[in-house]
């Protein structure tokens, strides 16, 4: 079996970050991203991240096939062309031609309900992530230099607790898609689940050392000390409208 670092090396070989299919009757699509491999279905607009949804052993085996067949692969351009349509077509702000667009966890669909400036991306939002999970789903996502403003909604599942790895993932993706964005973060919640021991001392460090610091402009308020954060709260009023004053 050839090693890993070595089959890794040979895949990146093939062109970076362009879709292609192995054969014209194969369901499934894959590309390479700075060393990154993702698929997904054609039927779907979601790519997965290879390295992490397969075990060690099937990662290896299917990055060998790929280099196998690598010879005979055709790029779909038609591919590139529907994605490209459906970015535009997806990113529509609510209210204006500029995009700005929210991302992140469960408390994302919540905080977009609430403010009339910014869309909802149906790929880079799902209940229960973490950082880790919405920096592969960002970096697998096609270069949008029309997106005016990113507004972060994640933290909160990872308890608060991460060493910076992820985030810092994260800001590199985010500035490798969204070019020309600003970024934006919304401090999370405490008091209930996973988070119950939290501070409000503590979130918001948390949100200046691995956001702020970063380049992100933090919004105010927190969603704060709440029982359920996934109950259509006042405070998301506020932070909704604290958005769109930014985005004003």
């Amino acid at each position: 079996m050839i090693k890993l670092k070595t089959l890794i090396l040979e895949a990146n070989k093939i062109a970076n970050g362009t879709a292609f299919t192995l054969t014209n009757r194969d369901p499934w699509e894959y590309k390479n991203l700075d060393g990154v491999w993702y698929t997904k279905l054609k039927s779907k607009t979601s790519w997965l991240n290879m390295k992490s949804s397969l075990s060690t052993a099937n990662y290896n085996d299917a990055i060998e096939l790929l280099i196998k067949k690598s010879n005979g692969i055709t790029i779909d351009k038609s591919v590139e062309k529907k994605k490209d349509d459906q970015k535009s077509t997806t990113k529509s702000d609510k209210s204006t031609k500029s995009t700005n667009i929210i991302i992140g966890d469960s408390q994302t669909g919540l905080v977009s309900k609430n403010s009339s400036k910014v869309q909802l991306i149906d790929e880079l939002q799902e209940g229960g992530k973490g950082v880790g999970w919405l920096r592969d789903q960002v970096a697998a996502y096609p270069v949008s230099p029309d997106v005016n403003n990113v507004v972060l909604c994640i933290g909160t599942n990872g308890g608060y607790s991460s060493k910076g790895s992820a985030e810092a993932g994260l800001f590199t993706a985010l500035r490798k898609t969204f070019p020309n964005a600003k970024i934006y973060a919304v401090q999370g919640s405490w008091g209930w689940g996973g988070v119950s021991k939290y501070t409000e001392k503590q979130v918001r460090s948390y949100y200046i050392n691995q956001y702020q610091n970063r380049g992100a402009i933090l919004i105010e308020p927190p969603i704060g000390d709440v029982e359920n954060p996934h109950k259509n709260l006042p405070v998301y009023k506020d932070i909704g409208a604290a958005i769109d004053a930014k985005l004003n």
